[in-house]
């Protein structure tokens, strides 16, 4: 789907959940089935290629149960489309066909632009801020850009309080803040972060 290196193109379970509009309930059952092929860090977190976003998107659209082999020949063939596949089909059987909609080739667009834009504007280093994700450039930890967006803070004003910040890390904050809550006791009240 797009140019950026494999390593680049790895997904958590929480952001191709987010991505492709799917539960983490579904991303879960899908890694159990095997449908699509997670890769492990080193730490046991589990990636999922960036294209399996679009495969979870269509599972979610299709209004029958399908059998684990057929998610999974479905997934082999979405990870070789790109947007501009729009319209594409696959035949299951002689009596059903799955096809690679308009708006499956958005979740791609989406996918392509949010991986794009994470390499670029997040930034997680060991010896800035103790490793807390920071728009890269910057000390601004993306969670609280991500809070102030969500929290309903208007571009202008973010702009003036943060004009070296472009508008585009606005948005992959928030969608990478969605795809990577927070893990072990909820902040206090009065903490940002």
């Amino acid at each position: 789907m797009a140019t950026a290196t494999t390593a680049t193109r790895l997904l958590s379970r929480n952001e191709a959940a987010t991505l492709s509009g799917v539960s983490l309930n579904a991303v879960n059952k899908a890694v159990e089935q095997r449908v699509v092929r997670p890769s492990r860090t080193k730490q046991g977190k589990t990636l999922l290629a960036a294209e399996d976003a679009v495969a979870l998107a269509l599972f979610s659209r299709v209004p029958v149960s399908l059998p684990v082999a057929f998610k999974r020949e479905i997934r082999d063939w979405v990870v070789t489309l790109s947007p501009k596949d729009a319209g594409e089909e696959f035949a299951l059987s002689e009596a059903m066909t799955v096809s690679f909609t308009k708006e499956l080739a958005q979740v791609g667009r989406r996918v392509d632009k949010y991986v794009k834009l994470r390499e670029k504007y997040i930034e997680i280093n060991p010896s800035v801020m103790a490793g807390t994700p920071v728009i890269r450039g910057t000390r601004v930890p993306v969670r609280t850009l991500a809070k102030l967006v969500d929290g309903g803070e208007s571009r202008e004003a973010l702009a003036e309080d943060y004009p070296h910040i472009p508008q585009d890390a606005y948005e992959v904050a928030v969608l990478w803040a969605k795809g990577n809550p927070r893990r072990g006791r909820p902040a206090s009240k009065g903490q940002v972060g």
